[in-house]
């Protein structure tokens, strides 16, 4: 019964429980979001220190609050490790301040027979993309389980391979939650496409990214990350989401700024973006 224990409670977001649950209780009432009465498959939400990117994740965290989903697959991006394919999870808990979450070790262990799959316990106990999320939705959810992914490299044939692998598992208590941030510019990120008009440019190109991926469009989705040099660090998790998508899936953009905005900087600054995926219910079901 192995269990991963908090990277980050005392830096990127409070150690402290209720002082805890207090900052992200603050961030959720702050979210002005309407209530969504269709079925709810899905999230992206940022993974920064919970003073930068807290705001936006909130957004769609408080669109899920109170839903029945008994599951939620997490899928991240690797910041530590380099990897071909997709890290399962070796531990059977994660745990935050708030208490231990469960991790579906029946979901991982039917993913590990199929071969783009594997094991990397040193890549999770580091990666932050993941963990960051859980205090959210344990402020939000009930009592659920996680299937958390790791993504490494792909290659174009992998992500319907990792969608197809997934579908199985995905009901209509079964949530998505993507973890990424957007553009990160700067010098510190080696990205500079541009020097003047930071924050109008930056917004030009998140959202244009933002644009493809709304319109559920992968190989558009592609072809911008390829022409822009976009360097959103959770572009192939969010690959994986957009071959999940079904036809009648619509996305909407919840809250959109930067960490520029934040400390009235932009000499280097990372995009946090919050997007909500709804589809018809009966949908859910179907592999």
């Amino acid at each position: 019964m192995k269990v991963r224990l908090s990277a980050l409670a005392g830096s990127w977001y409070p150690a402290e429980p209720e002082e805890l649950k207090v900052m992200i209780k603050k961030y959720l009432d702050e979210a002005q979001v309407s209530e969504i009465k269709e079925a709810i498959f899905g999230l992206i939400v940022p993974h920064a220190g919970y003073q930068f990117s807290g705001k936006a994740a909130a957004f769609g965290f408080k669109a899920v609050r109170g839903k029945n989903f008994s599951r939620v697959i997490l899928i991240g991006p690797s910041h530590y490790a380099w990897f071909r394919g997709v890290c399962l999870s070796s531990f059977s808990f994660y745990e935050t301040p708030l208490g231990q979450v469960p991790v579906d070790r029946s979901v991982g262990e039917a993913l590990s027979r199929k071969s783009i799959f594997s094991f990397n316990p040193t890549a999770e106990e580091k990666e932050h993309s993941l963990e960051i999320e859980l205090p959210f939705l344990q402020m939000v959810l009930k009592d659920f389980t996680i299937v958390p992914l790791i993504v490494g490299e792909l290659e174009e044939k992998d992500y319907q391979e990792v969608a197809k692998s997934l579908k199985p598992f995905i009901t209509k208590e079964t949530l998505v939650v993507v973890s990424s941030d957007f553009t990160h510019y700067g010098w510190r990120f080696n990205y500079l496409p541009f020097q003047e008009n930071i924050k109008e440019n930056l917004a030009k190109l998140d959202l244009g990214a933002v644009k493809m991926i709304l319109e559920k469009d992968f190989a558009g989705y592609q072809k911008y990350l390829k022409e822009t040099g976009a360097t959103i660090c959770g572009k192939n998790p969010i690959g994986i989401l957009l071959n999940l998508l079904s036809p009648d899936s619509e996305g909407k953009l919840l809250n959109y700024y930067t960490s520029g905005e934040i400390i009235n900087d932009y000499s280097s600054t990372v995009s946090y973006v919050s997007l909500i995926f709804i589809k018809k219910e009966e949908a859910l079901l179907k592999p």
